[in-house]
């Protein structure tokens, strides 16, 4: 797929290796929300949304830091966005998440990345020494001869 502005690449069966990928760092969001769990704030490290095009539905995640006050009232649990920064400086820093910042568009299993984010996931898999799925990618077919 292709649209206008920055070039997409459409990678098949990518969605997988994104969230196997981003697993540990997920993790360590979930440690830290219980660590936070006194103070009633909650930070969600992505956001999913839902576009209707031409009869096929397209999901983006965004990777970020997302704040929510979460408010019980008789047995009713409501979620108040709060925006990216983090509302209480008393709150210890959320971990750092390398994923800030990328956006991914899902189509069934597979996913459509920009460039910048396509080396992004490069870096991370070097740095965490993973499978080299979106490196090999991003460098393309090797010629061996």
């Amino acid at each position: 797929m292709r649209r206008m502005g920055r070039p997409r690449i459409l990678i098949k069966g990518g969605l997988r290796a994104l969230l196997d990928l981003y697993t540990p760092y997920k993790v360590e969001i979930m440690r830290y929300n219980d660590s936070i769990r006194w103070s009633g704030y909650y930070v969600k490290p992505i956001h999913v949304t839902y576009k209707s095009k031409g009869g096929v539905t397209l999901k983006y995640i965004y990777f970020g830091r997302y704040w929510y006050r979460i408010s019980r009232k008789g047995g009713r649990v409501s979620w108040i966005y709060l925006g990216r920064e983090k509302p209480d400086p008393a709150l210890p820093d959320p971990p750092l998440n390398p994923f800030e910042g990328l956006t991914a568009m899902v189509i069934g299993e597979d996913v459509e990345l920009d460039l910048d984010s396509l080396r992004l996931l490069s870096g991370i898999e070097k740095a965490l020494g993973a499978p080299n799925f979106f490196t090999k990618i991003l460098e393309g077919p090797r010629d061996l001869a």
